[in-house]
């Protein structure tokens, strides 16, 4: 038995809160995405803003992380509230729906969140608290799936595709930090990159719901389900096609070198491997195998793209 299995609504707060943000939002994790994420963001929010000038890190990167760190947590709060009732009847063993820490317990935490979100922002200045507040506003939509949340779910690539186009407003919170202009200022180039963390992250949320035949359970959508377990696998590679390009033409209006390129091809070599082999030996295994290259992409392509920067642009420290 795991610690987390032993573990009782005695044990300390503390614990069982360390034990939930394990299981549903690791910080090590969520670090070093916020990190790469805004990494590359701010970065190419500087060279299109201002390309003579070398790229730099400041103390309002640090705000700006933050705030997006906290939007991120309280997205998953969101949803905690918003799938309460089916994940306690499918997935009773987690921390959540054993009662270890409760919808109100993540509540206090999502208010403090959304107030350092908005606390953060305007202290940087004006720009900054409109872009925090309009991905907040959206993010409140999802909440409430734009009212339309029993047809959302007969949808549910729809309702993949709504939920996600919170990332290029996630992207331009980064930019008004960065830049302190607002959002509809932001370069075409940078709304293109913006979009290509749109598909990055809709090719990750299809992926973790790909399942193998067995591990498919009754009640609970999966896109293996809907397309076909073949068929979910098919989209995932499609939509990387997608993403890849993108952010290939952005690399190309930078001038980035060859090695930029490189990395990409091995990126999308590596997904197109775990396609293959989901589609010649689908188990439990390779179907999870998917999903963590899906993780691995949305790292290693904006720290490739942010060391690249960089290297083209240089930094000041």
């Amino acid at each position: 038995m795991t610690a987390q299995t032993t573990m009782t609504a005695q044990s300390p707060f503390l614990l069982r809160l360390w034990a939930y943000l394990q299981e549903r939002f690791p910080l090590g994790n969520h670090g070093l995405l916020i990190a790469s994420y805004y990494s590359s963001n701010q970065f190419l929010a500087q060279v299109l803003s201002n390309p003579e000038s070398p790229v730099r890190y400041s103390s309002h990167s640090l705000l700006g992380a933050i705030t997006l760190l906290c939007m991120f947590f309280h997205l998953r709060v969101f949803d905690e509230h918003k799938d309460y009732d089916e994940d306690c009847r499918h997935y009773p063993e987690r921390i959540l729906s054993r009662g270890l820490i409760t919808l109100r317990h993540l509540k206090i935490m999502g208010a403090v969140a959304i107030s350092l979100e908005l606390l953060l922002s305007a202290w940087q200045g004006v720009p900054a608290l409109v872009a925090t507040l309009v991905a907040l506003f959206f993010s409140l939509l999802m909440l409430k799936e734009f009212f339309v949340g029993t047809w959302l779910k007969q949808h549910f690539l729809v309702y993949a595709f709504s939920h996600m186009l919170i990332m290029p407003l996630f992207a331009m919170v980064a930019f008004s930090f960065t830049t302190n202009q607002f959002p509809w200022q932001a370069p075409a180039w940078f709304w293109l990159y913006a979009f290509v963390g749109f598909f990055v992250t809709l090719n990750w949320e299809i992926s973790r719901k790909i399942r193998a035949p067995e591990d498919e359970i009754i009640g609970v959508d999966s896109y293996s389900k809907i397309f076909g377990t073949y068929g979910a696998a098919y989209l995932v590679i499609a939509i990387r096609f997608i993403d890849t390009a993108l952010v290939s033409l952005v690399g190309y209006h930078l001038g980035l070198s060859p090695f930029f390129y490189g990395v990409l091809m091995l990126l999308f070599l590596i997904c197109l491997i775990g396609l293959i082999q989901f589609r010649t030996n689908t188990t439990t295994r390779t179907a999870k195998r998917m999903e963590s290259y899906a993780g691995m992409y949305i790292i290693a392509f904006d720290l490739t793209l942010a060391i690249e920067i960089v290297r083209a642009y240089s930094i000041e420290l």
